[in-house]
């Protein structure tokens, strides 16, 4: 059994994090700038789930005047994710090989992944699907690869992780397991079934 495992945004999904905090700051009474220094103050507590989705919604309530409509929040902080069709399709179709198995790892908080659930029914077919806010980590720490590793039941040297930062990769790789920058399908797809073909 190989593992394939894939970092969600700019991986499987579309991500434009400014669109995001461009449509909560719509909502808002501050400036664009301002959601930004707001958001920022937050980003890692609401990447290892310290702030759930109704916290984060509280949080730009209380600080930026966003509207006390928890499902308007939601909609506009999720403006930014989109479906990658090619991409979730592709992961599906791994799943289904035989010998292949495939998870996600994603550095994400819990109001992106009240969209996750919402827009992509893909997630269910896959064997793992690791959220940093769920589990109180994130990546580049090792704990959270090994975590994935372990609940694979595989040893790091059948797996390989894809993601589009490069510390994501180095870290999953310092553990022994294959890795791929991600730049473009045109080049992320013929490197994966390289692998897949190599012997184990």
């Amino acid at each position: 059994m190989r593992a394939v495992i894939f970092d969600l945004g700019r991986v499987l999904i579309d991500y434009n994090h400014d669109a995001s905090l461009d449509a909560v700051a719509a909502l808002s009474q501050v400036t664009p700038a301002e959601i930004r220094a707001h958001f920022q103050a937050i980003a890692a507590a609401t990447g290892i789930g310290e702030l759930d989705a109704e916290q984060i919604h509280r949080y730009f309530v209380e600080q930026a005047g966003v509207p006390d409509d928890f499902g308007r929040f939601i909609e506009a902080f999720g403006a930014g994710l989109t479906r990658n069709e090619a991409a979730l399709s592709y992961a599906v179709e791994l799943q289904q090989r035989p010998g292949v198995t495939v998870g996600v790892i994603s550095n994400i908080n819990q109001a992106h992944i009240l969209w996750l659930d919402a827009h992509l029914p893909e997630l269910a077919q896959l064997d793992l699907v690791m959220m940093s806010s769920e589990v109180g980590m994130a990546k580049p720490d090792p704990a959270i690869y090994e975590l994935a590793l372990e609940l694979l039941n595989l040893p790091a040297g059948q797996a390989i992780f894809v993601d589009d930062l490069t510390p994501n990769v180095i870290a999953a790789q310092g553990l022994g397991m294959a890795g791929i920058v991600h730049a473009s399908w045109e080049t992320t797809r013929p490197a994966l079934e390289a692998w897949l073909v190599q012997p184990v």
